[in-house]
């Protein structure tokens, strides 16, 4: 055998080649992460984040309790109450229900819309910044606010 050894190097990339490689990878992760958010964001509705449920009750309103206790607690147990947002107002006093320190302040603009002979439990569902229900009393969670809901959510 004779003494020659045959050494294999590498070949050497140019810089301009290593840039384009550097360029491609960032371009395909750029695109595996568009693509992630689109069809995360996808995968629910839009209009889920745009509804509102507006409640408005009192400590001392026998109605508004029951409600709370029964009505609402099966809503929030619910796979729909994840789709919307969901704000209480509850004074600790029927006649304080339209005070301001009752009211957040960005959503104070909703009250405007209610009057003094509205009764509670009022809810006010609230669609693409437009009410789209309105209705108190006991029975209309049922007939009406809770229907409306999930006709928005369909």
């Amino acid at each position: 055998m004779s003494g020659i050894r045959l050494i294999v190097q590498p070949a050497r990339r140019s810089t301009s080649f290593r840039r384009t490689l550097v360029g491609a990878g960032i371009a395909v992760a750029i695109a595996a992460i568009a693509m992630t958010v689109w069809t995360s964001h996808a995968a629910r509705p839009a209009r889920d984040s745009e509804i509102l449920l507006l409640y408005v009750g009192a400590e001392d309103c026998a109605p508004c309790r029951a409600w709370q206790n029964s009505e609402r607690a099966a809503f929030v147990a619910s796979p729909d109450f994840p789709r919307i947002t969901y704000r209480e107002i509850k004074s600790p006093h029927l006649q304080d229900v339209l005070k301001d320190e009752n009211w957040p302040e960005d959503i104070r603009f909703y009250r405007s819309r209610l009057r003094r002979s509205d009764g509670v439990p009022l809810w006010l569902v609230v669609s693409n910044n437009e009410i789209v229900a309105q209705r108190f009393g006991a029975a209309a969670w049922r007939a009406s606010i809770l229907p409306k809901i999930k006709s928005l959510l369909r």
